[in-house]
């Protein structure tokens, strides 16, 4: 796995077996397990009811969601009983930002306590983990997202 893939927007494309405007009404009176929002015609926004990490951790709800683990969803009519549904993820530029604004600080604090040089390094390496690990968990809440809307199609 490339880790600017954990940074990046996410694209997922799905086709199903039923017409538009089935599939709508499907998406307005199913039962789910998830957060579902139009956002116009054909487009909406789906994400997790709760995200353990995001809404305790970051608290950054964004408006018609439940968690920061999001998919925004395009409809569009391929065939008369087939429609595609493009799934798009938002890029992840704030936990990069964060790392870099942390090392700054160790290295402003080195400067003004005179701590020896690795110190920076440590904290280079533990921050880097840190991010990387927290990257690695939101991938994980997205894959589990785009599970429960896939069976969510698959059983009605």
């Amino acid at each position: 796995m490339k880790l600017q893939s954990l940074f990046a927007s996410r694209t997922e494309n799905l086709a199903v077996k039923i017409s538009l405007v089935d599939l709508k009404k499907l998406l307005n009176e199913g039962h789910k397990k998830f957060h579902f929002k139009w956002l116009s015609e054909n487009s909406f926004v789906i994400s997790l009811n709760f995200s353990f990490g995001t809404n305790l951790v970051f608290d950054t709800n964004y408006p018609n969601t439940k968690s920061d683990i999001i998919f925004y969803g395009n409809l569009a009519e391929k065939e008369v009983l087939k429609t595609e549904i493009i799934l798009r993820t938002k890029k992840k530029l704030f936990l990069p930002i964060l790392m870099i604004v942390l090392l700054i600080l160790v290295i402003i604090f080195q400067t003004f306590v005179e701590i020896e040089f690795p110190v920076v390094l440590i904290a280079f390496l533990l921050f880097s983990i840190l991010i990387f690990g927290f990257l690695n968990f939101i991938k994980s809440e997205e894959d589990r997202l785009l599970r429960i809307f896939m069976e969510f199609l698959n059983n009605s």
